[in-house]
């Protein structure tokens, strides 16, 4: 069907209701926390959410969602019956280095918005949205990052014209973005040169084998037992939870806000832990918005089922080979293993430990995750060629 520019607008009416619903929520309680005590122990704090639905009925600018978005050229296209939302941005310069950035959940292209600016002076950069996320289409049946993998590189090569590019990406993008180097590269006929990862996801069969690493494994493995509640669910049963979550724009809030918290770096530099340390009220807000006025929260959870369905592991004596940056952020969930382990999935030519970020890296540190990503383009510059 060839690439479309589309308009960003949403309806007034969508808002209303939305607003409606959030305005006429009927609260309930939550366990008594000791004064000092985590409030955030039993999952979302009451006390925060309702202050920010306080904001979000009553001070929150709805329409700049559709005009943070629409401030940069969006597209969209279609690839074996997937339609896809992406923003595609031209840099000034010559010989401007393709990069593609992905997202993952519970964000969207709206984690990137804050380092356009820095990575376009450098680099055309396409951000496009997961299947099911957002303003892409919504698929019949769940699609995972592998399948995603191969639709982003005929996006880049087939769609666009470019015959190679730098990947990046978190969360699910970092999973996606590992496919792309593995099934992708210039070796197996592909476009992906190289990529860069700040969260370790895709990796191949090792046992860990140093005590260091046996650490790791064993905090890791705590961690998901004690934080993975929504990944088991999302990845079994993601269609029961929709029933609840599609007809709840404050519920959505709430599944969508503690991640936020748990998973950022909240420091401030007054010694203070705050979910505001890390993000705007009204930033949330749009990413939430942009959930709820595409009704995406459902097909978005069938990406972790396509997940399950696909695989995250390596096969067994491969790893990927095209040349692959990593950034260490410290508040990160899912860490990085030592980096010898680390390197048994991963060509690693780049390694970079930051000393503030986590989950969310470019939109918790915006300058800091742009000079990362760039310092990564300069130095593969010689295996990346522009359009």
């Amino acid at each position: 069907m060839g690439v479309a520019p589309l308009q960003i607008a949403f309806s007034d009416a969508d808002w209303a209701a939305i607003r409606a619903r959030v305005a006429g929520y009927e609260w309930h309680e939550m366990p008594d926390v000791p004064e000092g005590g985590d409030r955030w122990a039993y999952g979302t704090d009451m006390r925060t959410l309702r202050q920010i639905c306080d904001h979000w009925v009553g001070g929150y600018d709805w329409q700049r969602l559709a005009r943070r978005l629409g401030a940069w050229p969006n597209f969209t296209t279609e690839i074996d019956g997937q339609a896809i939302h992406f923003l595609h941005i031209k840099s000034p310069a010559a010989n401007a280095t393709p990069l593609l950035l992905t997202h993952g959940w519970p964000g969207s292209v709206l984690e990137f918005l804050d380092v356009i600016g820095p990575l376009a002076a450098r680099c055309d950069l396409v951000i496009p949205s997961l299947p099911g996320y957002g303003l892409s289409g919504k698929p019949k049946t769940p699609i995972g990052p592998r399948a995603t993998a191969a639709l982003w590189d005929r996006l880049m090569r087939e769609e666009l014209g470019y015959a190679s590019y730098i990947a990046q990406g978190g969360d699910w993008g970092a999973v996606v973005t590992g496919w792309l180097g593995a099934r992708h590269g210039l070796a197996q006929g592909g476009g992906c040169r190289a990529i860069h990862l700040n969260m370790f996801a895709l990796r191949a069969p090792v046992p860990p084998q140093t005590p260091e690493e046996q650490a790791w494994a064993a905090e890791q493995l705590a961690t998901r037992e004690r934080e993975g509640a929504y990944l088991r669910l999302q990845m079994t049963k993601p269609q029961t939870l929709s029933y609840a979550m599609m007809d709840s724009p404050v519920g959505v809030a709430a599944w969508i806000v503690e991640k936020f918290h748990r998973w950022s770096d909240r420091r401030g530099a007054d010694g203070s832990d705050r979910l505001d340390n890390a993000f705007s009220t009204d930033d949330l807000l749009d990413n939430i918005m942009l959930y709820l006025l595409t009704r995406s929260f459902n097909t978005a959870t069938w990406f972790y089922r396509g997940a399950m369905e696909e695989g995250t592991v390596l096969p067994a004596g491969s790893r990927v080979e095209v040349p692959t940056g990593v950034a260490v952020y410290p508040a990160e969930l899912f860490k990085f293993p030592p980096r010898r382990l680390a390197e048994q999935s991963f060509n690693v030519v780049r390694w970079t430990e930051l000393d503030h970020g986590g989950h969310f890296a470019a939109m918790e540190t915006k300058a800091a995750f742009a000079a990362e990503v760039l310092g990564f383009v300069d130095q593969v510059a010689g295996t990346a060629s522009a359009r």
